[in-house]
């Protein structure tokens, strides 16, 4: 697990809780909307949210009395606990190939947070898969999984969700050699209706349901990784890859042979929201994380958008 930690004033936080509003801790721990030119890089921002977090740790927190029992634990604890999965996920969470730093957005809000709390931020990555996050938080291994996780009914029976801080569409990447054989390109929108090849899926994600909820005819091949499925993709064992419209901007981005051969299709009627969530007994963890969302997307909701995340973390030097 890999600890950062944010600051906060003390008696900031007792107003800041028992009023639920969102109170920055001077301008040295404000959020900074992100601007087109001197934007720092993914790297930067986290070791400056680090540094800052060193803070936190000298001035120990010692009345609780007035948190409620979530809130109390964290607190006494000195660190909020977010579960991630084991495997990278950029530009959510990865690892910076130079420093060994995690880095991403997932991370930036993880010590934003920590910083409202004066706590350290950790990192668990014990989780195989996103379903291995979420049962982490019900068996209470991590306070909050923050892992771009998708926000699903099924997953909503075992946990409390934020509101999402991004919504992407759904999508498919199709391999136009494949789709030859069944289909044409024009004839695309009607065949989607009867989808009957083979779908590529991540095992234990959202798509799973996802997949048998609008491609029930398909033939659905689950891998461990993404990387896996696009593998699969490439070398024609699948039909197409199923996954948010991220992630197909991003192999666009980065296979040069994307364009050629592989079609994106984007799902306009179909969303995957990404939220945090918490345990069910934590419902006022799950209200001030709501609130602590409500401002960030508010100072940075033009750069929650799959287009911006991909310029800013996979541009050369990691900065727009």
């Amino acid at each position: 697990m890999t600890p950062l930690v944010c600051p906060m004033k003390r008696s900031v936080w007792r107003l800041v809780f028992i009023a639920l509003a969102f109170v920055s801790c001077g301008k040295g721990a404000e959020i900074e909307p992100w601007a087109e030119t001197g934007v720092p890089t993914p790297l930067e921002t986290v070791e400056r949210l680090g540094t800052l977090n060193k803070e936190a740790a000298a001035v120990p927190l010692t009345d609780f009395a007035d948190y409620p029992a979530e809130i109390q634990k964290i607190l006494r604890r000195g660190s909020i606990i977010f579960g991630m999965t084991a495997a990278d996920q950029k530009p959510f969470f990865y690892t910076d190939e130079k420093t060994g730093t995690l880095i991403g957005l997932d991370v930036e809000i993880g010590c934003e947070i920590a910083n409202q709390l004066g706590v350290q931020a950790v990192f668990n990555r014990d989780a195989a898969s996103f379903d291995g996050v979420v049962l982490n938080v019900v068996n209470k291994n991590v306070d909050v999984a923050l892992s771009k996780l998708s926000r699903t009914p099924r997953r909503g029976a075992l946990v409390r969700f934020t509101a999402p801080y991004i919504t992407f569409r759904q999508a498919l990447l199709i391999n136009r050699l494949e789709l030859a054989k069944v289909s044409s390109e024009e004839n695309l929108p009607l065949y989607m209706k009867q989808f009957r090849g083979g779908l590529a899926i991540i095992k234990n994600s959202s798509y799973v349901g996802y997949a048998e909820s609008n491609f029930p005819l398909a033939l659905k091949k689950t891998y461990d990784t993404w990387p896996e499925c696009i593998d699969a993709l490439f070398a024609g064992e699948v039909l197409a890859a199923y996954r948010d419209e991220g992630e197909i901007l991003i192999i666009n981005e980065t296979r040069k042979d994307s364009g050629i051969m592989m079609k994106p299709v984007f799902i306009n009627d179909k969303q995957d929201p990404i939220a945090m969530a918490v345990s069910h007994d934590a419902p006022h963890l799950q209200e001030w994380l709501n609130t602590f969302l409500e401002d960030y997307i508010l100072q940075h909701g033009s750069e929650l958008t799959p287009a911006r995340l991909i310029k800013r973390h996979y541009a050369p030097d990691g900065a727009k």
